[in-house]
């Protein structure tokens, strides 16, 4: 009897984290892999690419900007720009200038506007369109973000941050959450322990959400979960 108690004030209390956690941001987290592309002037390049995702759990969740963005000591200080890329912001003109490696292997922010369902999404023409960034970012030109950096939907109305579905942590195509970064480095480079700030909320004329986050680390609320369903598996483990 005492352990059936212990069960139902578990399930109980799962409930009640989860309603508490309902239409959050709930984690940043990258999908890495590496990828070999075709540059402008036909030379191959090889890049380490870390594509930095925000997660959700409500499909209404929309991103509006991400700000004090501060890396860790792990992540590269320089990242790969393609010839025909114009910096941060994505860009693809389109044409000639649309090459493999600007599709590809190409850094920029952004806040959504890229395609999803695809484990790699690919910087075409018009993708990302809107995508501003603060003045701390340290400029289109930067070689990596600056400390407390920012950058934001440019237009809102556009919904580009809204949430859908992303490869998660291992490359699963069953993730919710949207695009807001892509890191390329020649070199080796970790964005795990970076640390951020978002702000998000549940479409057009609905407040905002603010959070902090760390890169690949869960947040309280997920581990709170993971918590409350252990306890739960062993309340029913005793009473079995």
């Amino acid at each position: 009897m005492m352990n059936q108690t212990k069960t139902a004030i578990g399930a109980s209390a799962i409930l009640t984290l989860a309603a508490a956690a309902s239409a959050d941001i709930t984690g940043a987290y990258t999908f890495n892999y590496s990828v070999t592309a075709a540059d402008f002037d036909g030379s191959d390049v090889t890049v380490n690419v870390q594509d930095l995702y925000l997660s959700s759990n409500d499909s209404n969740d929309t991103v509006l900007n991400v700000f004090n963005y501060n890396a860790s000591s792990t992540a590269a200080t320089s990242y790969f720009q393609s010839f025909t890329g114009t910096g941060w912001q994505p860009t693809n003109l389109g044409g000639p200038f649309d090459t493999p490696a600007l599709r590809a292997a190409d850094s920029f922010v952004t806040i959504g506007g890229f395609a999803q369902d695809t484990l790699a999404p690919e910087q075409a023409p018009g993708s990302g369109a809107g995508s501003g960034l603060d003045p701390n970012f340290g400029g289109n030109g930067a070689a990596a973000p600056g400390a407390d950096a920012g950058w934001y939907n440019g237009s809102p109305p556009s919904l580009n941050g809204q949430v859908g579905s992303v490869p998660d942590f291992g490359g699963n195509l069953t993730g919710l959450g949207v695009l807001i970064g892509r890191f390329a480095s020649i070199g080796d480079s970790d964005l795990s322990f970076s640390t951020l700030e978002v702000t998000w909320n549940q479409g057009l004329g609905t407040p905002g959400q603010q959070g902090s986050f760390t890169v690949n680390v869960p947040g309280p609320g997920a581990i709170a979960l993971l918590g409350v369903a252990g306890f739960i598996t062993r309340g029913r483990r005793r009473s079995a």
